[in-house]
């Protein structure tokens, strides 16, 4: 029983939480990336180490609309273990650590690890699994974009 039940336990995230102290990026807005044609995905980064990924993308690449309705998706993060995630930077390189969909055997955790361009654009270049420690290799582009009412970062996820 006590095999099964540690079984269904989320891994720990695979990089520790750092308070930020850098300029490498800027972090007083979000940035974000078209996946596709249609639509956006977007991260904040906080001083604390912490980052939130809105993990549903918006179904538009129109950055004024994601402006106006990224406040009625932080209801849905408090309580969404996904969104949170923990970040690093040394000098031009980044990382962020956060947990995978579970498979029925508690959450993975996945690494990303990428290179910062200036402070407003950084490449991830790969993310690692942390199960079976696969690497897939990723060109994921995302750019700055200033804006003011960031969701708060704290959460019960993250110590």
């Amino acid at each position: 029983m006590l095999v099964l039940f540690y079984s269904c336990k989320d891994e720990d995230l695979m990089i520790e939480r750092i308070p930020y102290s850098g300029n490498e990026l800027r972090i007083d807005g979000y940035y974000y990336r078209h996946p596709n044609p249609d639509n956006t995905k977007v991260l904040f980064f906080y001083r604390n180490g912490v980052m939130i990924n809105i993990l549903r993308y918006f179904p538009t690449t129109d950055l004024t609309v994601v402006d106006k309705n990224l406040p009625d998706r932080y209801a849905e993060l408090k309580n969404d273990k996904l969104s949170f995630q923990v970040f690093i930077i040394k000098g031009s390189t980044i990382q962020y650590s956060g947990w995978g969909t579970s498979t029925g055997s508690g959450r993975p955790s996945f690494k990303s690890i990428g290179t910062i361009e200036n402070d407003t654009t950084f490449r991830i270049i790969k993310t690692i699994n942390s199960r079976k420690g696969q690497e897939f290799e990723k060109n994921d582009v995302y750019h700055f974009r200033q804006f003011s009412l960031k969701p708060d970062s704290t959460n019960n996820f993250i110590p």
